[in-house]
């Protein structure tokens, strides 16, 4: 790889550049490697090429432009983005390089900024095209919703930072879990390859979320080299799948439950987050739930105070306390779009499951109760 940048020049639209540059800038990281702070662009026939990555995500961004030279050049991507960000978004911009520098000519405005080194910078990632499924760009966004918050952040387990994807036929099972909760969501695809289990780093799936706004069409799934990859308006965008053994997350979810409380998911969500809020203490929120008749009781106690909030319920089974940190439980709730959840228990530190009041329900949400003092 040459140590020099390859000069170039093009004239785009601002709007263009700047959403380019705003979409591939994710994917940069200058403390693992200075380097890999830098935004690789090619201008090649008539498209200007942008791309980006800390070696687990690849973000490239193809935009249309009038290339007057051809070439390659590395800018230093966080400079560069705040930049493009300030431009007049109906203007067009010049971009003319050599191999030291580069010039932004907008209207009469003019900025340059030295070059990278291109020796270190790592090639444009290129997948196949042929996709191993593909799934409803919907579905695809509420599996990310559903699976990533249950994602673990602890480096020690580092499979558990990721969501698995189970294909198995028709239906993939997608699932995360920290030790504290645990995330299910099954959907149906089409366009299936062979059955396959693989780990997405959660953070990779966060960055594919911003992707899929506004998008309702199917999103086809590459898998291959060890990459998933999908490629969405212009935007391809890849990421390293996981090594490790997931935990088998069968063992964990119970098969019965001798009770259940439907709930109306927004007055069971405010009660919660009220009793939340008091029930603080040092880096923990610990609420309980009394199910009791036709409600549930819950408080929340600390130094500062303590509450009783109360949210009407359907019971089936006994009553029961059970103590939950309600951060886990909003966190849940705030994934589930229905106007019921269906809680389901067994003792005050068996987990307990959130899911779908109706047959077939697509979700399923685990938590663990903790000890109430």
């Amino acid at each position: 790889m040459s140590l020099y940048n390859e000069g170039m020049k093009i004239i785009c639209d601002g709007a263009c550049l700047a959403d380019a540059v705003n979409t591939v800038i994710r994917a940069t990281n200058g403390k693992i490697n200075p380097s890999l702070g830098g935004i690789k662009i090619v201008a090649a026939g008539d498209t200007l090429t942008l791309f980006a990555t800390d070696i687990e995500m690849y973000i490239t961004k193809v935009i249309k432009a009038d290339v007057r030279e051809e070439g390659t050049s590395i800018v230093p991507g966080k400079i560069f983005a705040d930049y493009v960000r300030l431009l007049d978004k109906s203007a067009q911009v010049e971009l003319a390089s050599d191999a030291t520098s580069i010039m932004i000519t907008h209207g009469e405005n003019v900025c340059t900024f030295t070059l990278m080194s291109e020796s270190e910078y790592p090639d444009i990632l290129k997948l196949g095209s042929k996709p191993h499924f593909a799934i409803k760009s919907q579905d695809l966004n509420d599996i990310i919703t559903k699976t990533t918050i249950c994602a673990s952040r602890d480096d020690s387990r580092p499979i558990l930072k990721g969501v698995l994807f189970e294909l198995e036929g028709k239906n993939l099972t997608c699932v995360s879990l920290d030790g504290y909760r645990l995330a299910k969501v099954n959907k149906t695809v089409t366009n299936v390859g062979t059955d396959i289990k693989f780990v997405v780093p959660a953070r990779s799936l966060d960055e594919v979320k911003k992707m899929l706004t506004g998008d309702t069409g199917d999103v086809n799934i590459v898998i291959e080299n060890k990459f998933f990859g999908i490629a969405l308006n212009g935007t391809t965008f890849a990421t390293r799948l996981m090594d490790g053994e997931f935990i088998n997350y069968k063992q964990v979810i119970p098969q019965s439950f001798e009770s259940t409380a439907v709930l109306d998911k927004e007055e069971f969500t405010e009660s919660v987050v009220r009793a939340g809020i008091v029930g603080s203490n040092a880096n923990t929120k610990i609420i309980s739930l009394k199910f009791e008749g036709k409600s549930v009781a819950i408080s929340g106690i600390s130094q500062t105070g303590n509450t009783n909030q109360r949210a009407n319920a359907k019971i089936t089974g006994k009553d029961l306390v059970i103590a939950f940190n309600a951060e886990y439980l909003t966190t849940a709730l705030g994934g589930i779009n229905e106007q019921f959840v269906l809680l389901s228990y067994n003792s005050a530190l068996a987990p307990c499951t959130l899911t779908s009041t109706k047959d077939g329900g697509d979700y399923l949400f685990l938590i663990l109760p903790v000890r109430a003092n």
